[in-house]
């Protein structure tokens, strides 16, 4: 992994084979002090995918009993990933695909890349969030 910064605060983080990707974007934040800001695209293949996504809508209060986990093998050629960062903490989506289907949901640790990556991070400067639990244990965007 290696990442760049732009004069206007922009960071482009490029992932390489064997990196792992929601690891890689947490530690480009670090270096580059990204307190707030948003992941505004991101592309690339992974070996594998882990992801979560809620299949409710009655939402109990513990999120295990909410989430489906898939632990995925194979080549999946990312078409998007995208998410707020708040506190330094990246809460990313994204949507892949393994030539049969496509599949989307929360990005989890673990997911290497297989060939390449290209993240594109927009530092918010003068804004400053966090994520809190609100109603149902759901976290929620607050301004500290």
């Amino acid at each position: 992994m290696e990442s760049f910064e732009a004069d206007d605060g922009h960071v482009i983080v490029r992932l390489d084979r064997g990196d792992l990707a929601l690891e890689s974007i947490e530690t480009a934040c670090d270096e580059h002090d990204v307190d707030t800001g948003a992941v505004v695209t991101g592309i690339g293949t992974f070996s594998n995918l882990n992801i979560h996504y809620v299949d409710r809508t009655d939402l109990p209060d513990d999120q295990a009993d909410r989430n489906v986990d898939l632990q995925l093998e194979g080549a999946w050629e990312v078409t998007d990933i995208n998410g707020v960062i708040a506190d330094g903490e990246p809460h990313l989506h994204v949507t892949a695909f393994d030539g049969e289907r496509t599949v989307g949901g929360h990005l989890e640790d673990g997911c290497e890349i297989n060939v390449l990556g290209e993240v594109t991070i927009r530092k918010i400067d003068g804004l400053e969030l966090e994520r809190r639990p609100g109603e149902r244990n759901v976290s929620q965007l607050r301004q500290r």
